[in-house]
């Protein structure tokens, strides 16, 4: 979460994606689903959307799209109203890498303060 003066760490999901490899790939795509669905229910156990303005999934490469993507299908397939109803709050935004430092940059782009201040 963060507010005016101060970034919180709400949940540190770690988890171990095995890579890519030769005629291996359903372990890459098992550990990234693993993956998905911790982010999934972090966002659903802190995040509360009654108080929260927007919630930005930032990451490198297509990996946010491929995360929203998976939350949605998850959020039809399970009927959840939350999900759904706040969708339009949901910003994706490219980072230059997964780790805390990396938002700093992503709040200081001017383009991104202006989606967040709609």
């Amino acid at each position: 979460l963060i507010t005016a003066s101060m970034t919180l760490v709400r949940a540190k999901i770690d988890q171990v994606i095995p890579r890519k490899r030769k005629g291996n790939i359903k372990q890459h795509e098992k550990g990234l689903q693993k993956f998905y669905d911790n982010v999934m229910q972090g966002i659903l156990r802190h995040v509360n959307f009654d108080i929260v303005k927007c919630v930005l999934i930032a990451s490198p490469g297509f990996v946010r799209d491929q995360f929203y993507e998976f939350m949605m299908q998850e959020a039809v397939k399970t009927d959840n109203k939350l999900l759904l109803d706040n969708k339009s709050k949901f910003l994706l935004i490219h980072a230059s890498s997964g780790f805390k430092h990396s938002l700093r940059e992503v709040l200081m782009d001017p383009a991104v303060t202006a989606k967040m201040a709609d």
